[in-house]
């Protein structure tokens, strides 16, 4: 009977030491092949983890500046430059700035838009921020550059570039050269002018373009531009200047300047600029052309 029992239990002991063994060999053969996976995942926990603090960090430092703009930079100091026909009181309303509003977060471009619509005189507005706490609006007025009729015969003043800038009476539009031969057509304050005939206005205003920095331009009291091929401009009421059409408009404004210098102050007549093949300008004293 024991050795019946012996018998059985060596089999069982012996197909244990088997698995064993196979256990223990398959482990064996697992081991050089399992090293680098294991090593890549810890790599990878590394590398996922680095990220992870990265981009804390950097939410961080996000946050903090955000609180920075929001806590501090508040505008104390408005500065206006460069104005002479409105208040500074005027242009800081106009912007619609007030002091305590976030220096970082101001739009400058609305900023300037709201002045130019509100203020027709102002031409150009530049807005700059100065830390921490300032702003400074630089602004850059027009200058009237002549008067023009609308429909109803009242006179608006306008600027260079056909910017409407206010409606005038007689005496304040005298002041100013006046553009004859075109009618504005519902002009409104801060736009631009429309005129009929348009041609006609387009010329004129080319005309003040040269004139422009010759210093003739305060001295003009007329343009007129009824007939295009028959440009007219009136020089206070002691010169009446022929330019002819609108060709070589440039020479025949250099051309005008250096004619005006020789002239005398007492002289008075007709200054013809209309050209002939030789190109030269006439000068017809008053008494003979009237003679």
């Amino acid at each position: 009977m024991a050795t019946q029992q012996r018998n059985n239990i060596e089999p069982q002991q012996r197909r244990q030491r088997d698995r064993r063994r196979t256990g223990s060999a398959i482990q064996k053969s697992k081991g050089p092949e399992a090293a680098p996976k294991r090593m890549r995942t810890k790599r990878r926990r590394r590398r996922n983890t680095g990220f992870l603090l990265r981009f804390l960090t950097m939410l961080a430092v996000v946050v903090a500046v955000t609180l920075g703009i929001v806590l501090f930079f508040r505008i104390h100091t408005i500065k206006v430059q460069g104005n002479s026909l409105y208040s500074e009181q005027e242009i800081i309303q106009a912007a619609g700035l007030t002091e305590g509003e976030n220096l970082i977060t101001i739009r400058k471009s609305s900023l300037a838009g709201k002045i130019i619509a509100a203020l027709p005189y102002v031409e150009e507005v530049r807005i700059a921020r100065v830390l921490p706490d300032t702003v400074v609006i630089s602004v850059k007025e027009s200058e009237v550059a002549f008067s023009i009729e609308d429909e109803a015969g009242q006179k608006w003043l306008m600027n260079s570039d056909g910017k409407v800038l206010e409606p005038a009476n007689e005496e304040k539009a005298q002041s100013h050269p006046a553009i004859l031969g075109v009618t504005a057509q519902s002009p409104a304050v801060g736009s631009q002018v429309k005129g009929e005939p348009a041609d006609s206005l387009e010329i004129a205003l080319r005309i003040l373009e040269e004139l422009e920095g010759t210093g003739i331009l305060p001295q003009i009291s007329s343009i007129n531009v009824e007939k295009t091929f028959d440009l007219v401009l009136w020089y206070g009421d002691q010169y009446e200047i022929k330019l002819g059409s609108s060709e070589d408009l440039s020479y025949k404004i250099t051309y005008l300047a250096a004619v005006l210098e020789q002239l005398d102050d007492y002289q008075t007549g007709t200054i013809d600029l209309t050209f002939d093949e030789k190109r030269v300008a006439r000068f017809l004293p008053r008494e003979i052309e009237n003679s």
